[in-house]
């Protein structure tokens, strides 16, 4: 299900620390979000229980020159009980078709294990970025930084990708 930012409870976002903390073991903390809140979220449920979760950053970013309209995917978990059954996999197809029916240019994440993205047809770029340096409710300037295989990218619409500097317009999720 599909929740904008605003609508989803206190309780909720416990249940969306929980999960990504035990998911992302090295990058705890006390809130539901790493850097800065996404526009919007699909989670899924088993009962009341939150078994899985994706964040979605919706924004522009300079390839070179040229504006892209993007999807940022952003800290997509799903339990450890219920790894192995498809749920990201549905997710990663949930946010394409989104994306497609919403003249979305591209998926764009960050990650250090590629092989769900890869079989979900995204592929890994690297290249030099810009981006604003957000820690802890605070912005420490501009990063410029080459960022090698941590990329990755989905083609959804007209626009084919190039191999050029990105700049987020922002922080990196």
């Amino acid at each position: 299900k599909r929740f904008t930012e605003f609508e989803i409870s206190s309780d909720i976002h416990n249940q969306i620390t929980k999960l990504k903390n035990k998911c992302f073991p090295d990058f705890k903390n006390f809130r539901s979000y790493y850097k800065q809140l996404p526009h919007f979220r699909f989670l899924v449920f088993e009962g009341k229980k939150l078994i899985g979760h994706m964040g979605v950053d919706h924004r522009v970013i300079l390839v070179g020159e040229n504006p892209n309209y993007i999807f940022g995917i952003i800290d997509l978990c799903i339990d450890l009980n219920f790894q192995n059954k498809y749920i990201a996999s549905t997710l990663l197809e949930e946010i394409t078709i989104l994306g497609l029916k919403n003249n979305i240019d591209f998926l764009l994440l960050f990650t250090k294990d590629n092989r769900l993205y890869k079989k979900n047809n995204f592929k890994i770029i690297s290249t030099y970025c810009s981006w604003l340096r957000i820690n802890d409710h605070k912005n420490f300037g501009v990063g410029f930084e080459e960022i090698k295989n941590e990329i990755m990218i989905k083609e959804l619409g007209k626009n084919k990708w190039e191999n050029k500097p990105i700049d987020f317009l922002g922080y990196l999720f």
